[in-house]
């Protein structure tokens, strides 16, 4: 199960400062727009840090920015 998944297995919104290049902008905001747009080979950066890894240490991606990480903000705050 991604961090984005819940046990129910419905898929959360991704954090708020994950951000990747799409056709559809970069904003998380929009995700139910652009996620069907985003490929595995996507590049990922936190605006926090400005980098590939959050303010955790870990890499972001879209399956790994969600809920169960310690520096999640919810897009809905």
């Amino acid at each position: 199960m991604s961090a984005t998944e819940t046990a129910a297995g419905v898929k959360s919104p991704p954090c708020r400062c994950l951000r990747t290049k799409n056709a559809y902008g970069t904003s998380p905001q929009s995700a139910e727009n652009w996620l069907p747009g985003v490929h595995a080979s996507s590049s990922y950066w936190c605006l926090l840090t400005q980098g590939p890894a959050g303010p955790d240490e870990h890499y972001v991606h879209l399956a790994r920015c969600g809920p169960g990480r310690s520096c999640y903000d919810s897009p809905e705050d």
